[in-house]
């Protein structure tokens, strides 16, 4: 189902064995769900493996094969899928928690978010979205809450002697989050990667939202990673004063204050810098985008609350 090179990169990744019983559940289901026109998706399979094919029940699908070794992360994915269910959400068809393997609807054409509308237009359709796609009702004890995520990039990134210039961030950030939570109370289940090459223009011309990570808090946070991706991950990409007009105006298309949005967005910097790469054992070197952008979130902060 692979190349020789596509298989040899995760091979190396996986080893061998785990690699092979992988492909051998891809196998499995593509017979059992009746899949044809199957095609490995180079470009998307990072963390799991992806392909593209069509099913005489449901159409253009993905079959996607996980391969996290912690169970609970793959089984997060598609409990997610599960409860986020809806007019707005791409659909899930078939799946085996066991075997960590499902199929979904695939978008067509797949326009972006970002590529498919103009920035005011972008704003009016996330806000659209966002007042949709939360629901109140969340199994207890399946996914992590956002302020356990911060947590983990703290707890895992104690011993690390390089970091101690970037621990105030980290003190501050964990501040704003403890205030944000007890004002914003509301538990329940966030996409945690709502940004714009996950809002996808299908073929109706309405968009749809794919790939929730599966993580519980209040929906006020789900907001941060679209203000980044706006700005192509790059907070200093463009003048101080278009960020902050943009964040404003996106405040007053949900209903939260700018400043609420601009504090999420700093906790957020620092969740992606601590928990996403630091805690995994990347360089300062590799990490300095991520940074940058977190100092500049946090003037942000300063000078919205001066």
């Amino acid at each position: 189902m692979l190349s020789y090179t596509q298989a040899e990169r995760f091979i190396n990744r996986l080893g061998a064995e785990r690699y092979n019983e992988r492909i051998r559940i891809a196998e499995k289901y593509k017979d059992q769900w009746k899949l044809s026109e199957v095609t490995f998706q180079p470009l998307l399979s990072n963390n799991s493996l992806i392909f593209y094919a069509s099913s005489k029940q449901y159409g253009k699908v993905i079959l996607k094969i996980l391969f996290n070794r912690e169970f609970d992360e793959d089984l997060k994915e598609i409990m997610s899928l599960i409860q986020f269910q809806g007019e707005n959400v791409c659909k899930l068809y078939e799946y085996s928690l066991e075997d960590k393997v499902y199929i979904m609807e695939r978008i067509v054409p797949a326009d972006t978010l970002y590529e498919s509308a103009s920035r005011d237009e972008r704003i009016k359709i996330i806000g659209a979205i966002y007042k949709v796609l939360h629901k109140p009702d969340l199994p207890d004890s399946i996914f992590p809450t956002y302020s356990e995520w911060f947590e983990a990039g703290k707890e895992e990134t104690k011993n690390r002697t390089d970091c101690e210039e970037l621990r105030p961030y980290l003190e501050s950030a964990e501040r704003m989050l403890k205030d944000i939570c007890q004002k914003y109370s509301r538990n329940i289940l966030l996409h945690g990667d709502l940004h714009h090459e996950n809002i996808l223009k299908n073929e109706n011309g309405r968009y749809t939202v794919i790939d929730p990570k599966g993580v519980a808090g209040d929906p006020v946070f789900d907001l941060s990673r679209f203000i980044l991706d706006e700005f192509r991950d790059n907070l200093v990409s463009e003048p101080k004063e278009i960020v902050l007009d943009f964040v404003k105006n996106l405040g007053a298309s949900v209903g939260i204050p700018p400043e609420t949005l601009l504090r999420c967005l700093y906790i957020e910097t620092v969740i992606w810098l601590f928990r996403e790469e630091l805690a995994t054992g990347e360089s300062l070197e590799e990490c300095e985008q991520l940074i940058t952008n977190m100092k500049t979130a946090y003037e942000f902060v300063c000078d919205v609350l001066e």
